[in-house]
């Protein structure tokens, strides 16, 4: 019998596989605790309770801007001692706690549970070595900008130092960790299910009229733009490019890739290009994305990255065959990725998206930005084509390529998958994920 506490603001997020594999065992006891307004809306998982708790107040204006997540992350870890203290009171005394430390839950659990091992989820250093600082000419950073990004890493500091292990998904990520955190971390990637994502060529796509989607704020188009009224079915026998962000923006490449639809769209007018996403327009603690929201003074009315694009390119795009979807069911994604003849991912140099292991476990030809985290997970002209992340000329004769050489296409498709299942499959991950619980579960014992 194990007893594992899960903490993430965001419950079950990264944490989903590792849970669900757990609580499926009655003999197993599993709480998970999140901010209450967000696990409201999350899925569940059979055999784990799920506890919220109320998120803190924002920050005050007079507060000093570097400063202003980290007061937040100081409430929010007030907020979870205060829960776990109920819960220790209760009698609930876990064997491991697995924490993601980024919003400030990871800060005080030693003052609850202070012999307990804890699992920290390292997810992105910052810093001024900050690889994504420098990376895109179109957004130089500040000094202030570089001062923010070295204090931004302060609760990851306080919460990696307390913590008796940590874990980060992929080799990139490990090689931001300062040395003294390396000593402590070991790779564990999150793993993706291959029996859900796979091929299917009898797949069929119905997306309804961008007015009746599911997330609204994809409907706000400008008036300008073309509706469908109807809904669109796709099938393998249509010409289908897609693209995912969580946010479009541009740490995701999104106004690279906009940039490159005119010569896509020259080549292959008949192209049906999905975009998956919601608009965002703020930063992490807001609409999701990564980045900051558009600048007011230089793009006016604009104030998400989507309609700064569509007005960049408002003239030279047929808008009619572009699809945005907003956020889309898991299934939902998945079939559409079963339908792409080119799968674009750009990123800087940042956390890698699930998206793409999910492309490459649909066996989905991959158009790749050539930077660190993309070539850990494939090679050149062997699982996917490469392109210079600023360059729409490049991601656009990509793509134009898979299109006109399907023989290829399907190469570098079924390539990918291959080394998907061997790297990234949730059965090779699994396995090192119970090890490094029946460790640390095993030095409390002991």
């Amino acid at each position: 019998m194990t007893k594992l506490l899960f903490i993430h603001q965001n419950f079950p997020a990264q944490y989903y596989n590792i849970a669900q594999y757990y609580g499926a065992d009655p003999a197993n006891t599993v709480v998970a605790i999140g901010d209450a307004s967000n696990v409201r809306h999350r899925p569940r998982i059979q055999g784990v309770n799920l506890l919220g708790y109320e998120a803190p107040k924002p920050s005050s204006r007079h507060t000093h801007h570097y400063l202003r997540s980290h007061e937040e992350h100081v409430r929010r870890g007030q907020a979870v001692v205060r829960l776990l203290s109920q819960l220790r009171d209760q009698g609930f005394n876990p064997d491991v706690i697995l924490v993601h430390p980024d919003w400030g839950e990871g800060l005080f659990i030693r003052l609850v549970y202070p012999d307990t091992p804890v699992l920290a989820y390292a997810e992105q250093w910052s810093g001024f070595a900050n690889p994504a600082l420098d990376f895109d000419p179109d957004f130089p950073a500040s000094a202030d900008e570089r001062c923010l990004a070295e204090y931004s890493s302060a609760t990851r500091a306080l919460s990696f130092a307390s913590a008796d292990a940590l874990q980060t998904p992929t080799r990139f990520q490990f090689d931001l960790l300062p040395p003294a955190f390396q000593e402590r971390t070991q790779i564990l990637y999150d793993g993706v299910h291959s029996g859900h994502f796979s091929p299917d060529e009898s797949t069929v796509l119905v997306l309804p009229p961008p007015k009746t989607a599911v997330n609204a704020e994809n409907a706000a188009l400008p008036k300008w733009f073309p509706l469908r009224t109807e809904p669109l079915t796709l099938s393998r026998q249509d010409t289908v490019i897609t693209f995912i962000n969580r946010v479009l923006e541009p740490y995701r490449g999104w106004h690279v890739f906009a940039r490159a639809l005119p010569r896509i769209q020259k080549a292959h007018p008949e192209a049906h290009i999905v975009l998956m996403g919601r608009t965002g327009g703020s930063t992490v603690s807001g609409a999701g994305g990564y980045g900051p929201p558009p600048d007011a003074q230089i793009y006016k009315k604009n104030r998400n990255w989507r309609d700064v694009m569509l007005e960049e390119l408002k003239d030279s795009v047929d808008w009619s065959r572009l699809h945005f979807t907003g956020m889309l069911p898991q299934k939902t994604m998945r079939d559409t990725l079963r339908l792409s003849r080119a799968h674009v991912y750009l990123s800087y140099p940042f956390v890698l998206s699930y998206s793409p292991v999910e492309a490459m476990l649909c066996a989905a030809p991959l158009v790749l930005s050539d930077t660190v985290p993309c070539r850990e997970i494939a090679d050149h002209e062997v699982e996917a084509l490469f392109v210079d992340f600023h360059s729409p000329a490049q991601i656009a004769e990509a793509v134009i390529h898979l299109l006109q050489e399907p023989l290829l296409a399907l190469r570098l498709g079924v390539a990918a998958r291959e080394r998907a299942m061997r790297e990234y499959d949730l059965d090779v991950w699994l396995p090192r994920w119970i090890k490094m619980i029946d460790d640390l579960a095993n030095k409390k014992s002991n």
